[in-house]
């Protein structure tokens, strides 16, 4: 799965699993245009619950290093759950330099 993470007179994406970044650029887009599978309307807000580092060298992507990504493992919950279950979700973000326990974050819901 790729992220759209920038626009401008290309379209930047990372691949969330190897975090190797791409620009598409404008008439290779307009060529071949793609639709979302997600919009900002499926953002829900979540509450971080742990951080844990993984060792993943980000300099295999230039890109990606120069964009400060850093790969980490993330426990989440829902924000409207918050301290009413035990129900968290385990997920890997490119993020991990700004985020900090406590944090709400929003994120794409697919469950």
């Amino acid at each position: 799965m790729i992220l759209v993470y920038k626009i401008s007179t290309a379209v930047h994406v990372v691949d969330i699993k190897t975090m190797r970044t791409h620009e598409i650029a404008a008439p290779k887009y307009w060529e071949n245009q793609f639709m979302p599978i997600c919009t900002r309307e499926r953002l829900s807000e979540f509450v971080v619950i742990n951080i844990e580092d993984i060792d993943f060298d980000v300099t295999t992507s230039r890109a990606a290093a120069k964009q400060n990504f850093q790969m980490v493992r993330v426990e989440l919950q829902r924000a409207s759950e918050y301290g009413n279950n035990n129900r968290t979700f385990m997920v890997h973000t490119h993020l991990g330099q700004f985020l900090n326990f406590n944090d709400t974050v929003l994120c794409y819901d697919l469950d």
